[in-house]
């Protein structure tokens, strides 16, 4: 039996429904805007980008890369292989959770700042009141006075 003949079990592919590429590009440049990165499209990867066998590239093409890793590598190298994936994607998820965990934080204190200048503007509404009035007997005096010194300093015409 050789080698070519041996059925490799594929997981199936679940159909997931992305974003257009407007909405991708926006969401992007967001992040990149908040996390100070700069807005446009993201830098260029080093090497070739339209390499089907580079994880990285957007090229890649998963099944290739199985097939051709199973066929020219020995035991031994597939399980190094395998190592340093698993770390790879150890250290992605890890750094994923640190990005939501700084995001939520970032959140949660802009919600308390808001709540804080809430409280702090409804505090201020008494004091808005004494103003609106002060300013409300101000008027009413000027027009008064303005009254006052036209009856008694009437101009001749």
């Amino acid at each position: 039996m050789s080698s070519s003949s041996i059925a490799t079990p594929t997981a199936p592919r679940r159909q997931t429904s992305t974003p257009p590429p407007a909405q991708k590009t926006r969401a992007r440049d967001l992040l990149r805007k908040h996390y100070g990165l700069g807005v446009g499209p993201p830098p260029a990867r080093p090497g070739n980008t339209q390499d089907p066998m580079d994880l990285n590239s957007l090229a890649f093409d998963a099944k290739s890369y199985y097939e051709q890793l199973i066929t020219t590598s020995s035991l031994p190298a597939l399980l190094k292989r395998e190592n340093e994936l698993l770390s790879e994607i150890r250290q992605l998820d890890s750094e994923r959770q640190s990005l939501v965990y700084n995001h939520h934080h970032e959140l949660i204190a802009a919600s308390d700042t808001i709540s804080a200048m809430k409280t702090r503007a409804e505090s201020l509404d008494g004091d808005l009141d004494l103003l609106r009035a002060a300013f409300s007997e101000i008027s009413r005096l000027t027009a008064e006075v303005s009254t006052e010194a036209h009856n008694t300093h009437p101009t001749n015409t």
